[in-house]
C-alpha cells in the first residue's frame, strides 16, 4: 500500500496560543533572515484552537 507523504521543515503540535505563536514566529524569522521554512501545524480538535483549555473542565466561580 504506497502512503502519501509530505515533507516540512517543522512541524508544531498544538493549535493554541502557544503553538499557533511558535509557527508564526518561525516564519517571520526565516522571512528576516531572508529564507522560507515550511511549518505544518497540527490541532487534534475540529478547528485550530478548538482545545485551548486542553480539554480542562473547571469551574469559572473560581477566577472570581
Amino acid at each position: 500500500m504506497a502512503r502519501e507523504t509530505m515533507e516540512f521543515d517543522v512541524v508544531v503540535v498544538g493549535g493554541g496560543p502557544s503553538g499557533l505563536a511558535t509557527a508564526l514566529r518561525l516564519r517571520q524569522r526565516a522571512k528576516a533572515m531572508g529564507g522560507d521554512i515550511s511549518v505544518c501545524l497540527i490541532e487534534k480538535g475540529a478547528e485550530i484552537g478548538a482545545h485551548i483549555l486542553s480539554g480542562a473542565v473547571f469551574d469559572p466561580r473560581a477566577l472570581d
